[in-house]
């Protein structure tokens, strides 16, 4: 199991997939803003980014061409509602695409695939195992800084 950064601009949807690939015994760190993404990718090193390309206020290719030159080796999931990026020549940055919908097979999967590809290209020979990985989002208004739970003792705020 991996160590998954999404950045998606809704909640809802963050909400949502974090809860299915937590599941999956993932440690997931779900955030809204493009701004907190420079940040993660060093302090949490994931193992894979799941990014949806449709942010306000910035130009979403900048994002995955910035963490392509930042973190070269990190896999990049493309997790979107709108196909027609497929068709654009800079969606060749990421690693795969995933069209969103409320059936989670074909994401688990892809993410699967990518994780056992970087773990098998990983040039150490090192694994990161995360066991018990859970979200949880704060009740209230402010549900914009889940918790997701490694383990019994490690609390991680994103």
């Amino acid at each position: 199991m991996g160590k998954i950064l999404i950045l998606d601009e809704y909640s809802s949807v963050r909400e949502l997939t974090s809860a299915e690939l937590a599941n999956e015994g993932h440690l997931v760190v779900p955030i809204g803003k493009p701004c907190l993404i420079r940040e993660l990718l060093h302090t949490l090193q994931p193992d894979l980014l799941l990014l949806d390309l449709h942010l306000c206020g910035v130009d979403r290719w900048d994002v995955l061409d910035a963490v392509k030159k930042e973190v070269p080796h990190l896999p990049v999931l493309i997790f979107s509602a709108y196909a027609g990026y497929l068709k654009d020549p800079r969606i060749a940055l990421a690693d795969g695409f995933v069209m969103k919908n409320f059936r989670f097979e074909k994401l688990k999967a892809k993410v699967a695939e990518v994780l056992n590809r970087k773990t098998n290209h990983n040039a150490e020979g090192e694994k990161d195992t995360v066991l018990n990985a859970q979200v949880a989002i704060p009740p209230g208004p402010d549900r914009k800084a889940p918790l997701v739970h490694w383990g019994k003792n490690k609390t991680l705020h994103a």
